[in-house]
């Protein structure tokens, strides 16, 4: 199992957690993730992160696809790859949404599956260190759309590396089968370890669409765990339930495989009706339990032992909910310890 963490991405003024990121390099973690929105982007704290670490992979989960052409982002990448000695970068991709794609970047959202097919497509071609020329049917590289001029297949000016993983952050059926085929992993949304029995048949089918005997061990699935320290358990949980809350109807697919759609239906209900303490008390504490560490130390210790066994292979650890009003709570650094602990890691 391996351990990454992350930087916050959903603050005015981006801060840098450097003594969160030096221990956790010097505990054993094997990766630091960035993401983007319409705040700070994810690539600039990357390349700073690489300059005060010698070792941690440097990864995006996620940065949307929407928001650059593939070739361009094959190139920042690359160039980020190059500036932290090779071999540290992963690459996770996302398709956001319709109102990041239209009211931020200005370009249409299309269909989810055809355009990351296609981005995927041209930046392994980029990283191929061959001409590109690439014609999907979101995206094809030379443009060869209305207006087109011609321009001819070019290759990128940097060596390249072409062993850069590529992951897709995704919920929907369609997605993760498209994850499994053509990706080298998985960034599942709102993951919870009791729901992974509901996402094998889409893995799988991805696997078998992708052949040459691919599957489990030909792929990583890298889940986020959200991590909050209090000698009161119910406390601890208050803040996910809060945000759990607020965002309902983006979270609620995992409670519906779990069989608590009439919860979630009346948590949308109340929130929509204005009552959100009353939509926060009916959020049960049995699925926070399950898809978040909440408590004292000791007690997120043995919270931990389902994710080991969960169909995860990677875990992104974050303090506290990452939107909403209890994101600025002060940091709990013995918990990142205590979980690099758990899972052996070297200097934990």
């Amino acid at each position: 199992m391996k351990l990454g963490t992350e930087i916050s991405w959903h603050d005015r003024r981006l801060r840098l957690p450097l003594e969160r990121i030096r221990l956790s390099e010097r505990w054993g973690y094997d990766a630091v993730f960035s993401a983007e929105g319409q705040g700070s982007d994810a690539l600039t704290p990357l390349a700073y992160v690489a300059a005060v670490t010698n070792r941690l992979a440097l990864g995006t989960c996620i940065l949307p696809v929407t928001a650059r052409p593939p070739a361009v982002a094959a190139q920042s990448f690359q160039t980020l790859d190059q500036l932290a000695g090779g071999g540290r970068v992963m690459i996770g991709l996302g398709s956001a949404n319709p109102q990041a794609a239209e009211g931020w970047a200005g370009a249409p959202f299309g269909s989810r599956v055809e355009r990351m097919r296609d981005y995927v497509a041209v930046m392994r071609a980029v990283a191929s260190g061959g001409p590109v020329d690439y014609a999907g049917k979101a995206l094809s590289v030379p443009y060869r759309g209305a207006g087109a001029r011609g321009g001819a297949p070019v290759t990128s000016g940097l060596d390249t590396n072409p062993e850069m993983p590529i992951f897709v952050g995704c919920l929907g059926p369609k997605m993760i089968a498209l994850a499994a085929e053509i990706a080298d992993g998985w960034m599942p949304t709102a993951f919870n370890p009791r729901a992974f029995q509901y996402f094998k048949p889409m893995l799988e089918e991805g696997f078998a669409r992708a052949g040459s005997g691919k599957g489990y061990a030909d792929f990583q699935i890298w889940a986020h765990l959200d991590v909050m320290v209090d000698d009161d358990v119910r406390a601890a949980m208050r803040p996910f339930k809060a945000f759990l809350a607020t965002y309902i109807d983006y979270l609620r697919p995992t409670m519906d495989l779990l069989g608590l759609k009439a919860e979630a239906d009346r948590v949308a209900e109340l929130t929509a009706a204005g009552r959100f303490e009353d939509a926060v008390e009916a959020i049960p504490d049995d699925y926070i339990d399950s898809g978040w560490l909440c408590g004292p130390l000791p007690r997120i210790r043995e919270q931990l032992q389902p994710w080991l066994s969960s169909g995860a292979t990677g875990l992104i650890v974050r303090y506290g909910p990452q939107v909403g009003a209890n994101r600025h709570a002060p940091e709990n650094l013995e918990a990142f310890r205590v979980i690099a602990h758990a899972l052996e890691k070297p200097g934990a």
